[in-house]
């Protein structure tokens, strides 16, 4: 079994490294974490009579496994789709769907040692960036000054947890995903309905929480209530994915992105691809929200009404939150290059028609701007919404006057700007790389055609 398992890693290494970026960010967190942790306990002798700060370097570990383990859920279905000829016929050659979650599993295991290696030798100067963040808001009489060096124990230990992680993950959903399905209509029907109830409960659950920001009195109070219904905004935009992103996309094709051919090929290729536009969009947009609800409900309430408010939340923000999204801003990156791999029939046929490459990277560039200006108009509105409950909180308050709303459009540009280079550079690199490659083999030929004529 692990000859089977190197034999095919060796075989599709390429669609593997495909994982690589939300593999390298996960390692590089847990890193952090590990290196964090190990150095203060080598130099506990500086922290007697200190706060122990060993509990800020495990929340990443926490947090940041967590989130690793159920955003790699589509990265493994988009590899088992794509290596689904191989899967069958080793299925029919006598395999079960555990000697093929564990030929999946196995191989994960293989890339995710090869990169969380990398990603522990580059997580050090982060950490060490870290650290110097927490001791300006702490005080180097909290955190006083350290040496900090990579260890052994560090090393095994990012390695190991990686590495183990999405071995399991990788059984686990390639086990999932291998099953064999007869969906009834009756079973559909059976899926709807529990979808639908599942909606309405967070739908009631938000109603609940929007009546309590108007009921309650004090403005603290308030601000946990509305980061509470961002959250539920972020699982109501992840329930209605990707219906209402596909209708934004249809909305925008026939008032905005109505006549060039990008603009044509990028809509139907998305819409074609529900899958991808859920895993992109539903991430972003919950990303965006959360971060721009961050910024607002610091600036504009807890910046106001507590001592140092604002570098408070942003503590918490990144200690808390911050693995998680830098691991589905990775998620995104490797969705986006898995996704490619899996259009190279389509790619093809375009090809046999007759569309070059400059063409090829025009429609992926219409395919970035298409999800890139819907993320971002979703999540303004939600924004707005967020914004809006923000200054009925303060509207007894003379600070209305001086609302900050640069937590409302900062995020969001800064987000759809990082999400735009990330889809158009994942899903055109391949295109721009072979262009040049062409240019540079036509060049070739023209200059020995002209060196042969010459000396003809």
């Amino acid at each position: 079994m692990i000859r089977l398992i190197c034999y095919q890693f060796n075989r599709s290494k390429k669609q593997w490294l495909g994982i690589s970026p939300v593999i390298f960010i996960s390692s590089l967190v847990v890193g952090l974490a590990f290196n964090g942790y190990l150095n203060v306990a080598i130099n506990s002798q500086v922290f007697l009579g200190l706060p122990d700060p060993k509990p800020i370097f495990l929340f990443p570990i926490v947090f940041g496994g967590v989130t690793l383990f159920f955003v790699i859920s589509t990265l493994i279905s988009m590899l088992v789709q794509t290596f689904r000829e191989d899967y069958n016929l080793l299925e029919i050659l006598g395999a079960s769907r555990f000697h093929l979650s564990f030929l999946v599993g196995g191989q994960i295991f293989i890339i995710s040692i090869i990169v969380s290696i990398v990603g522990y030798i580059c997580s050090l100067p982060v950490t060490i960036n870290y650290y110097h963040f927490l001791q300006h808001f702490f005080g180097k009489n909290i955190l006083p000054d350290i040496q900090f060096r990579m260890t052994i124990l560090g090393f095994v230990s990012t390695v190991l947890l990686i590495s183990f992680l999405t071995f399991l993950s990788g059984c686990y959903y390639s086990l999932k995903s291998m099953k064999h399905k007869i969906i009834s209509p009756f079973r559909k029907k059976i899926r709807l309905v529990r979808k639908a109830m599942l909606l309405c409960f967070i739908l009631f659950i938000w109603g609940t929480i929007l009546i309590q920001i108007f009921q309650v009195q004090s403005i603290l109070a308030k601000a946990q209530m509305i980061f509470n219904l961002v959250i539920f905004n972020i699982a109501i935009t992840y329930q209605i994915s990707p219906y209402i992103q596909g209708g934004a996309i249809k909305l925008l094709s026939k008032v905005i992105f109505r006549k060039r051919y990008m603009y044509i090929f990028s809509k139907w290729n998305l819409l074609f691809n529900n899958s991808y536009i859920k895993s992109i969009s539903a991430s972003a947009i919950g990303i965006i929200t959360l971060i721009s609800s961050f910024q607002m409900i610091s600036q504009n309430i807890l910046a106001r009404f507590q001592d140092n408010g604002d570098l408070e939340l942003k503590v918490a923000f990144i200690v808390y939150v911050g693995a998680p999204i830098l691991i589905v801003l990775a998620n995104i990156m490797s969705i986006a290059i898995l996704s490619l791999e899996q259009e190279k029939n389509e790619i093809k046929q375009l090809e046999l028609l007759g569309v070059s490459n400059f063409q090829m990277v025009m429609i992926k560039l219409g395919e970035s701007i298409f999800l890139t200006t819907v993320v971002s108009l979703l999540s303004l509105l939600l924004n707005i919404v967020i914004m809006l409950l923000i200054a009925y909180c303060l509207k007894e308050d003379s600070l209305l006057r001086s609302f900050n709303y640069s937590g409302l459009v900062l995020s969001n540009i800064i987000i759809s700007i990082m999400l735009f280079t990330v889809l158009f550079l994942s899903k055109s690199s391949y295109f721009i790389i072979k262009n040049i490659r062409d240019n540079i083999i036509k060049l070739l030929v023209n200059s020995n055609k002209k060196v042969y004529n010459s000396n003809g």
